[in-house]
């Protein structure tokens, strides 16, 4: 039975693969976006509808958006939960293990590894059905960049970081569980074991690398779909994962250059936020009355619109990132006019801004999982790494010329660490609320967790060597399958 749960979680698609005889009938009913069948890949009609179902999945509420854009945070020192709350993330700021944190510790391990067994169906039957050689390119090349994407949150959430691996608890670091075919029958196969950490980020390069091959350098249905240009982007940001700070730095800079990637000046700045797409956005999750009818559920736990009370209103900014936006505003910044004031049933409170309706409707806000502004921070950090600091000086110049007072702007830090701090800094005021980059970016350059709010809820500081900084893997999936081997602590 354990093996069975073992496939059923990993593999779900699988089960339907065997079972298309069945669902013949189905199939006339259904669209072939919601149907991973062999009669769904029969053509170039049924596995590009796979592929527009695989977007439709990534838009899910549990993974990419409220876990993405406000767990990260809450785990840090960025945000915290209201006194008054639903109850639905009271656990976040105490740092307990990540299976209770990140709901996507339970769900979106299994929910992910379908999304790539459907990719890796698509990518098996695609080279033998008709089609021309420009349309075939532009599945694989789309399939490979969403593999990726999502081999690359498996290993950020689940595995430690590519450049500190130790300290351990205990054990091995480890990787994820790779593959690379579809599920066509239960063998041992099945039963694969946990790639290293080096293999799975290499997997991860080789599906962007492909994918960039692939994907034409128009850029069609740019941003809303892996694009040649989102791509280099993600590659930008796993070479700063890997410490690979000339790719980085390169990558981000061809992005920069892009005449599709223009960085908002402050008095624009909002529309990054309230336009389709947004002004910044490279890559995005929109929403239309199609995909989720007149409503993105995903943010609901970060908004309280208008102070009216629509929405749960959870999750607000803590003390201190309060202060450092109230520092910014000092300067002329834009970034915390993305912010406001509310009393929550007798808290004086502060929410974000960012999810709020701005299309005309609540909660049908896009969601930028990269912005131009991300390969400027990619590029910055990456020449101070590289000791090019003039290099690193001019362009978070240029940054932040952008989003304050020309006055306050200009860089004049000498040493390298403290350009790297105030890179970080840049990062945690331009990204709050935003795709859990404050978590990912102290965990990838191996720092502990801060707290250090001065109110009254200081939360559990949480050090790099600790096991929670690496979720637990399901247990269903550890139980069904001995070569899935758990995380050390847990």
């Amino acid at each position: 039975m354990q093996k069975y749960n073992f496939i059923f979680s990993l593999l779900l698609t699988g089960a339907i693969i065997f079972g298309a005889a069945a669902c013949e009938e189905r199939l006339e009913k259904y669209p072939r976006a919601s149907m991973a069948s062999e009669m769904a890949m029969a053509d170039i009609e049924g596995i590009e509808g796979t592929l527009w179902g695989l977007y439709n999945r990534m838009q899910a509420g549990g993974y990419n958006h409220a876990e993405m854009n406000l767990a990260g945070g809450l785990l840090t020192d960025q945000l915290k939960v209201a006194a008054a709350n639903s109850g639905r993330y009271i656990t976040y700021p105490t740092n307990r293990e990540l299976a209770s944190t990140f709901s996507f510790s339970r769900a979106n391990w299994p929910a992910i590894y379908n999304d790539i067994n459907r990719i890796n169906m698509m990518l098996y039957y695609i080279d033998d059905v008709e089609a021309t050689e420009a349309r075939i390119d532009m599945v694989k090349g789309q399939a490979l960049a969403m593999r990726g994407y999502l081999y690359f949150d498996l290993m950020k959430i689940w595995a430690r970081p590519y450049m500190y691996q130790s300290p351990l608890v205990q054990g091995e670091p480890l990787g994820v569980i790779i593959k690379t075919s579809p599920f066509l029958g239960l063998d041992e196969d099945s039963f694969a074991s946990r790639s290293t950490i080096e293999e799975c980020y290499q997997q991860i390069l080789d599906d962007f690398e492909t994918a960039l091959t692939l994907l034409p350098a128009d850029n069609q249905d740019f941003p809303h779909f892996f694009t040649n240009l989102s791509v280099k982007a993600l590659l930008a940001r796993l070479h700063l994962f890997m410490g690979n700070w000339q790719e980085a730095a390169d990558y981000a800079e061809e992005v920069m250059n892009h005449t599709l990637a223009n960085l908002t000046d402050a008095g624009n700045y909002m529309d990054a936020f309230a336009n389709s797409p947004g002004a910044e956005s490279i890559f995005e999750l929109g929403y239309t009355s199609a995909d989720r009818p007149g409503m993105n559920t995903s943010v609901q736990g970060l908004a309280w619109t208008d102070g009216e009370g629509i929405g749960y209103g959870d999750v607000i900014l803590r003390q201190d990132l309060i202060d450092l936006l109230d520092f910014y505003r000092t300067k002329g910044d834009v970034r915390p006019e993305m912010t406001f004031e509310f009393n929550k049933e007798g808290e004086d409170v502060v929410y974000q801004n960012k999810f709020a309706g701005y299309r005309g409707e609540i909660y049908w806000d896009d969601i930028r999982v990269i912005r131009t502004a991300e390969m400027y921070l990619i590029a910055a950090e990456a020449y101070a790494e590289l000791d090019r600091l003039d290099d690193a000086r001019d362009i978070l110049t240029e940054f932040r010329e952008h989003r304050m007072d020309t006055e306050h702007a200009e860089v004049t830090l000498a040493t390298k660490d403290e350009l790297i701090d105030l890179i970080l800094t840049e990062r945690r005021v331009e990204f709050f609320s935003e795709m859990s980059h404050r978590w990912f970016d102290l965990r990838r350059r191996g720092m502990d967790i801060p707290k250090g709010c001065p109110d009254n809820d200081p939360g559990i500081p949480l050090s790099f060597d600790d096991y929670r900084m690496v979720g637990r893997i399901p247990n269903a999936e550890v139980e069904a399958n001995e070569n899935a081997i758990q995380n050390p602590g847990y």
